[in-house]
């Protein structure tokens, strides 16, 4: 693959996302997308992963929000179908756009796949979907302060949309999440595991903190 067709597509998923995501996309947007992108590349690296693979997952993570560029209307069931349909409408965006930079048909069947490896609850097929899925979880693997400031901002995000959640339901519910989330690849694994449940640990006392 060669670096030109490479960097005029993860720009042209830049720009969507600068340009045509609603501002109120405070945690489904560029930010997140560079995030899952850097996850990528060190967890392809940490697997052993090839150059022209690595290259695709990179692609594939770029354009996996971009979906969400269709919403244009800031109510919960605008939302909630977006996010139902959004990896979809990601891939359709995909197959449009990057045979214009001279990916082959092939190149693109392997994006898509991986784009929909993002969809929460998809199982993964193979190694790179496996890297690509937990690449997106890889947030809440952070350290508490990090984790803490992207579970705020997607809180924001849905009380935008008019989806409000008390406080104490709110941490219960992202314990519960965060209990039920694995990874994939040993290597996220050993990055983000200690993370994930120091996370459960700091939710939970933040919902005994409401209840109390």
């Amino acid at each position: 693959m060669n670096s030109h067709k490479f960097q005029q597509a993860a720009q042209y998923a830049i720009n969507l996302l600068q340009h045509k995501i609603l501002p109120v996309f405070t945690y489904h947007n560029l930010d997140h997308t560079l995030d899952v992108v850097d996850a990528c590349a060190h967890l392809a690296a940490l697997e052993g992963i090839d150059e022209e693979n690595c290259q695709l997952l990179s692609i594939a993570a770029y354009y996996h929000d971009t979906g969400w560029t269709a919403i244009s209307q800031t109510d919960a069931d605008t939302y909630n179908s977006g996010r139902a349909l959004h990896e979809q409408r990601a891939v359709q965006i995909a197959r449009e756009i990057l045979p214009t930079y001279g990916f082959a048909p092939e190149e693109i069947e392997t994006i898509a796949r991986l784009i929909i490896a993002t969809k929460l609850g998809h199982t993964p097929m193979d190694l790179l979907e496996q890297v690509i899925a937990d690449a997106d979880m890889s947030p809440i693997g952070q350290a508490p302060s990090s984790f803490l400031r992207t579970n705020t901002a997607l809180r924001r995000e849905l009380k935008a949309f008019g989806m409000t959640v008390k406080d104490a339901e709110w941490y219960e519910n992202q314990k519960e999440f965060l209990d039920g989330c694995s990874y994939h690849t040993a290597s996220a694994r050993e990055l983000f595991d200690k993370n994930r449940l120091l996370n459960s640990v700091v939710v939970q006392s933040h919902a005994a903190t409401m209840n109390a």
